[in-house]
């Protein structure tokens, strides 16, 4: 019994893990390592601490609120609650992280694929995640049992050749304040911390539904989530730092102006070699498609449950999700992180300020919220403003 609910937790931390292991996540940890070379250390500290500490104090927090996100944000007010979270579903939707899910394994992989154009392949990557989503409650076992194996070993071999055959890393001079801030930064733009929210109420729904958790009471379910949830956490931090150093031994590959889809490819084909392909497809088709597919469900049941009621379908709502998605991804990769980056700097603090709040209530009972988030969201905008 007990080996049976230690491999239940594997599975469930390793299907987090490859939900949370998406487009950002590969293309920020490699850029991360190729703008700071021989100062990574720095630089990358300062990513895990958005990147990894952030989602994983997001996921704990929204366990111990038992999932419900509406409870959560609305302590806020319900107005200022609901548009938080009609923010939060955006970015991770349709808006951003969804179409960036499309155009960053097109982007790296459009060299070896002859005729393939954005709107063709937008297309089949939609209709794969639709397949992949609209069963619900066969998401984690297909995350955790079959993705996420794969994604891991293909990244595993990226990284351990690498590292193995690395040479001496370029200097940087810049000075190391500006590094980690900069960094710091970047572990926004994974959109981890939405994600580390969101996924904690589709995974715990999940669970909660499946009749072999029909007898767990709701705190071994949140035990077994937040153990879960730390080894995704690990998981995330090893793969960061390999990749990041990656991006450090291997900068005179590229140039610090190029996005971070073209220095993947480019670094992993010159490590691997284009024999190698194979490994290099997998490991950016298993991320993206394990993380859009997460996206899908968390969005789509969004649309079913609060904005319809319940009165459409959740695969009508999926239908739409994908779609609109679809058309949003023929906008380009650089467009994308071109429009979201304001979008992602202006809410992100202000999520982050509910989030430690609801934390602190959770854990001491510390009511406080309003003020600490309308003095974050003052702030935040005066420097957008003045940026």
């Amino acid at each position: 019994m007990k080996d049976s609910h230690q491999s239940g937790t594997w599975t469930i931390g390793l299907a987090i893990f490859s939900m949370l292991f998406g487009a950002g996540n590969i293309i920020y940890p490699i850029k991360c390592g190729v703008v700071t070379g021989c100062q990574n250390y720095i630089g990358i500290t300062g990513f895990i601490l958005t990147g990894v500490i952030l989602p994983i104090l997001g996921l704990i927090a929204m366990i111990l609120f038992d999932g419900n996100y509406k409870k959560f944000f609305n302590r806020i007010g319900k107005v200022p609650g609901a548009l938080a979270i009609l923010y939060c579903m955006l970015i991770l939707g349709p808006l951003i992280a969804m179409p960036r899910c499309i155009t960053v394994p097109f982007e790296m992989l459009q060299p070896f694929m002859p005729g393939m154009t954005l709107p063709t392949f937008s297309i089949l990557f939609a209709l794969t995640t639709f397949l992949m989503t609209y069963k619900e409650s066969k998401i984690l076992s297909l995350l955790g049992n079959i993705i996420s194996p794969l994604l891991l070993g293909s990244l595993a071999i990226i990284a351990g050749k690498g590292l193995w055959q690395g040479q001496a890393m370029c200097v940087q001079t810049m000075p190391t304040g500006t590094i980690f801030l900069e960094q710091l930064t970047h572990g926004f733009q994974t959109l981890d911390l939405l994600g580390g929210l969101f996924f904690a109420y589709i995974v715990l729904r999940i669970l909660k539904s499946n009749r072999t958790s029909e007898q767990i009471k709701t705190k071994d379910l949140a035990i077994l989530s937040l153990k879960s949830g730390l080894i995704a956490g690990a998981l995330l931090m090893t793969v960061y730092v390999a990749f990041s150093y990656l991006g450090a031994y291997y900068s005179q590959l590229v140039t610090a102006e190029m996005n971070g889809a073209q220095m993947f490819r480019i670094i992993s084909l010159h490590i691997l070699n284009k024999h190698s392909m194979f490994v290099i497809m997998m490991a950016v088709l298993m991320a993206c498609l394990s993380t859009i597919t997460a996206l899908a469900a968390v969005f789509s049941e969004y649309l079913h449950h609060e904005l319809f009621g319940n009165k459409v379908s959740y695969l009508t709502c999926l239908s739409m999700t994908m779609i609109v998605t679809t058309i949003i991804s023929n906008f380009g990769l650089s467009n994308i992180l071109h429009y979201s980056m304001p979008l992602i700097l202006l809410g992100y603090p202000i999520i982050t300020a509910i989030t430690i709040c609801n934390l602190a209530y959770a854990l001491f009972d510390i009511k406080t919220i309003k003020i600490p988030v309308a003095i974050t969201a003052i702030i935040t905008t005066s420097m957008m403003l003045y940026l």
